[in-house]
């Protein structure tokens, strides 16, 4: 979803004109659902702003309360979103969801209906169905501008090597991006092996990992706990990640001991935080992206569009070719495995060989069970 297309619009939005009675109505309609959301329902306070943001647009544009609006004024605004603000579908298609959810609320509560049905004589009806909605599952919905890719084997290894080199060289001549760099190899490394979202990467902390009893040798690096991105407007979403790369653990086992504590000069004598700033604090996301351009730029990967959620796209495609799609979609926090596969980028050369090899293998079994062929 483009966040600052939605933004923008509901930041914009005017103040819907309606009759003093009906405004007072709606607006009592509207604080209800929103605490309903973020109270019962335990929804992420933004979204839920965002969301009633998106009903009061809809007011605005048609003019009307929710329970006057008819299926031609829904039309007329999804082709005023689509045609003069240009959004993207997926964008579209939230607010076509935000109205959707928001009358489900208005149509099945008790006490809504009657106030409608006793001050205006209406009965409040759902007027968003599938047939006027988009479809959840639409492909290349996304711009290729905004499209993430995988980095291929290749290119991970020249970052990391990259990474690695300009440390050691800033250490050799006592530089002050040396401790940065060795940091910035253990964040990256993490991301791209845990197959994390940078946010849940800088949320991490010291005590953020377990043992995997089934695998020892990684000591107290065998699981990393995570809060990861909801879904539909819910706040964060707990989740374990098994560690899959055996050079992940000594990573973690030299970093903490090594490298982090030369960040805790400045820091508070409590912080957790497993990534810091040079002023001792918990790093940012801002902060990490702009390290990552700079590591991209050491490494010769600039100019590419690479960000850091191309490592969680690289950890999904090269972790395909290793494990099952269930496997990866569990490891990776995916609600289902149409989700996983949106991030998978297999080579077309790759399908070709494992194609060929296949047919290869299985020609050969033929003829070792057939004596005449053999011949």
């Amino acid at each position: 979803m483009a966040r600052s297309s939605i933004r923008s619009v509901v930041a914009s939005t005017p103040a819907p004109v309606l009759a003093d009675d009906e405004q007072r109505l709606f607006d009592a309609i509207v604080a209800a659902w929103g605490q309903r959301r973020t109270g019962a329902l335990r929804h992420n306070i933004r979204s839920v702003t965002r969301d009633t943001g998106i009903v009061r647009d809809f007011t605005a544009h048609s003019g009307l309360p929710p329970w006057r609006w008819t299926e031609d004024d829904f039309d007329a605004w999804c082709e005023h979103l689509a045609h003069d603000r240009r959004l993207q579908v997926s964008s579209q298609r939230h607010y076509q969801g935000a109205i959707r959810v928001f009358l489900d609320y208005l149509t099945a509560n008790v006490k809504f209906r009657n106030d409608v049905r006793s001050r205006f004589g209406i009965e409040p009806r759902q007027i968003c169905t599938d047939e006027n909605c988009i479809p959840h599952n639409v492909e290349n919905e996304r711009s290729a501008l905004h499209e993430r890719r995988a980095l291929t084997h290749n290119e991970i290894e020249r970052l990391f090597d990259g990474i690695r080199k300009a440390a050691l060289e800033a250490g050799r001549f006592h530089g002050k991006d040396y401790n940065p760099l060795r940091r910035d190899n253990a964040l990256f490394y993490l991301i791209y092996t845990g197959g994390l979202r940078i946010s849940e990467a800088l949320s991490l902390n010291v005590s953020s990992f377990e043992p995997n009893p089934a695998l020892p040798t990684f000591g107290s690096y065998g699981f990393i706990h995570v809060w990861g991105k909801g879904s539909r407007g819910s706040g964060p979403r707990y989740r374990s990640v098994p560690v899959t790369h055996p050079d992940l653990p000594p990573m973690l086992d030299w970093y903490t001991p090594k490298v982090r504590p030369e960040f805790l000069r400045y820091a508070d004598p409590n912080e957790s935080a497993l990534f810091l700033s040079e002023r001792g604090r918990r790093l940012v996301i801002s902060s990490a992206e702009a390290r990552f351009q700079k590591c991209l730029q050491i490494s010769g990967l600039d100019g590419m569009g690479l960000t850091p959620h191309c490592l969680r796209h690289s950890s999904v495609t090269h972790e395909s070719l290793r494990f099952s799609t269930e496997a990866v979609r569990r490891k990776h926090g995916h609600s289902n495995a149409a989700v996983t596969q949106g991030y998978m980028h297999i080579p077309d050369t790759f399908v070709d060989q494992e194609i060929s090899e296949i047919i290869a293998r299985e020609i050969e079994q033929a003829r070792q069970h057939n004596p005449k062929e053999k011949s």
